[in-house]
């Protein structure tokens, strides 16, 4: 029951969030097959999709929404220093597109304050 209430919350999450602009552009299959692997519980599988888009994607808000989801990974897993460093890093790909004020940077900065 409690993989279902994740997966019904990141579905809904997904659906109405950030995950709605991200999957806009080029590489949203790529997006949802990582976001999948997560709900699978499959960490390294997303993690490597992640970094991929992240390496690839010629759209800034892309590439923002891959370093929220892989600092999101590594917060569950409890490294949170590498969570905060992932989600400084879609700010950054933000403020060097000059899209800072975008709704994922919003997302990003609240991740790194809950991220104490």
């Amino acid at each position: 029951m409690k993989h279902v209430n994740r997966a019904v919350l990141f579905g809904v999450f997904l659906y109405f969030g950030t995950g709605q602009v991200a999957m806009s552009g080029d590489q949203s299959k790529d997006i949802r097959i990582a976001d999948r692997k997560i709900i699978l519980e499959k960490y390294d599988e997303a993690k490597e999709i992640y970094q991929k888009i992240i390496r690839t994607s010629e759209s800034p808000v892309v590439a923002a929404y891959a370093h929220y989801r892989l600092g999101s990974l590594y917060k569950r897993r409890n490294e949170v220093s590498k969570a905060r460093a992932e989600y400084k890093k879609g700010i950054l790909s933000l403020k060097q597109a000059d899209m800072a004020d975008h709704q994922i940077g919003k997302y990003l900065a609240q991740a790194i304050r809950t991220t104490g």
